[in-house]
């Protein structure tokens, strides 16, 4: 006799596994890259040549299917201006980032002004 499940077992089993929290982290690095590079207008050919890889690598990484380390995600961060940043949370928790950045251009501040962080992102999980 088969045994149907429903979905919601079924994603509960796969929240078991390793692999479904390597595969998240993965898809959260690989569309925050992708965002920052249409933000900065950065081209995989002009990523693949900051960091010393053909397009076809970032094509490889944007799909997720590069084998990623510490390392390579650093390298691919610096090259589009920004930093991977780690943050480990109780499981059952919700996080939100914002990131803020902490300068202000010159000419947008007036002599003696303080520098107030402004927030440029919002990251829910």
């Amino acid at each position: 006799m088969e045994t149907k499940s429903s979905f919601k077992q079924l994603f509960e089993e796969a929240r078991q596994h390793d692999d479904y929290w390597t595969e998240g982290l993965i898809v959260d690095f690989t569309e925050e890259l992708a965002r920052w590079m249409k933000e900065k207008k950065v081209t995989r050919s002009e990523l693949a040549a900051r960091i010393g890889h053909s397009p076809a690598y970032i094509t490889k990484v944007l799909r997720g299917n590069a084998n990623f380390t510490a390392a390579t995600m650093a390298k691919l961060a610096k090259a589009v201006g920004a930093e991977v940043r780690i943050h480990l949370a109780p499981s059952e928790s919700r996080t939100t980032w914002y990131d803020h950045s902490t300068t202000r251009p010159q000419d947008a501040r007036e002599e003696g002004e303080p520098e107030i962080p402004e927030q440029s992102a919002v990251r829910r999980r």
